[in-house]
């Protein structure tokens, strides 16, 4: 959770330094800045799943850029707008062109030029990535809290449903736990599993709207043959519901039942929680939250650990 507060940030003085560049230097810190945005794996899949559902062409591109001046240009909705000022930002940062020198902005001084560039296509862009940041810092920041709760309060009931002998849907325990705590946070409509041509995630929230939040539920109990198996195709799962739904961010929530502690190697750099993964593009977290204290720590003469490596969380085999 810290790292993308520490993205958001970083984000807001990278904007504001290109904001301060000189004229002469303006497309070379232009680039900087394509650079910065294109090294962090969850900015870069924010800006490609914009232009992923509105793709352009370069003669559309053209074309839209040369009548910009006449607001001509019919957009569909603010996505399909902001997939056309990431396209020309992409398109001024990949050739190191200045704006000011470019015939859409008609301005009698260049330094006016650059201030609408920024002004109409970056500000609208930094705006998007700092609002789709904000919501998955406040996810997060849910999931945490119902890890704490459930890992200091709720277990116990939890344990005691789950091991139920008239339960026969181990998981729908604890998907009905955190749909009803989504539900209590202010996360609307928690409830529908609506069919994608992946099947069903045990989570869709605010399916009705551009932006759904994807979830999947997995239990990790040994005693029922639920080991790294499940996580991996809990894994295997959320990254289909999210190509499926368009989502750049995908969530696994793990239940642990096992006096074990469970290691998943990262491919990123900052080990911070929850665990978070980059695949293709997209990033994925995973939340374990551990349930099972029956061996008190003084009687704990070493941990458990099981291990799940990267390689193992991503096999197409």
């Amino acid at each position: 959770m810290y790292y993308n507060h520490q993205l958001r940030s970083n984000l807001q003085e990278w904007r504001n330094q290109l904001y301060k560049s000189n004229i002469n230097d303006f497309a070379d810190d232009l680039c900087f800045f394509y650079i910065k945005v294109g090294k962090e794996s969850l900015l870069e899949s924010l800006l490609n799943n914009i232009i992923e559902e509105h793709p352009l062409n370069d003669d559309e591109l053209d074309k839209w850029m040369e009548q910009l001046h006449y607001n001509q240009v019919q957009y569909q909705d603010e996505r399909h707008r902001l997939s056309y000022f990431i396209h020309m930002f992409f398109y001024f940062s990949k050739s190191r062109q200045s704006p000011a020198d470019y015939m859409i902005f008609y301005n009698s001084k260049r330094e006016d030029s650059v201030r609408e560039f920024l002004d109409r296509i970056i500000t609208p862009i930094v705006n998007y990535l700092h609002d789709s940041l904000d919501k998955v810092n406040s996810l997060l920041y849910i999931l945490e809290k119902y890890k704490l709760r459930t890992e200091w309060f709720t277990k116990n009931d939890l344990k005691e449903k789950y091991s139920n002998p008239t339960n026969k849907q181990y998981e729908k325990v604890f998907e009905d736990n955190i749909r009803l705590y989504l539900f209590d946070q202010g996360i609307d409509y928690p409830f529908s599993t609506p069919q994608s041509s992946s099947g069903r995630a045990d989570v869709v929230s605010l399916i009705d709207t551009e932006d759904p939040l994807v979830m999947e539920i997995k239990v990790f109990d040994s005693s029922k043959d639920y080991r790294q198996n499940r996580i991996i195709s809990g894994f295997a799962q959320i990254v289909k519901y999210s190509n499926d739904y368009h989502k750049d961010v995908g969530y696994l929530v793990v239940f642990n039942l096992d006096n074990v502690e469970i290691e998943i190697e990262n491919n990123t750099q900052d080990k911070k929680w929850p665990n978070r993964f980059i695949f293709n593009g997209k990033t994925y977290y995973i939340i374990i939250i551990n349930l099972n204290d029956d061996v008190s720590a003084s009687k704990q003469k070493k941990i458990n650990k099981i291990s799940l490596s990267y390689k193992e969380l991503t096999s197409t085999e």
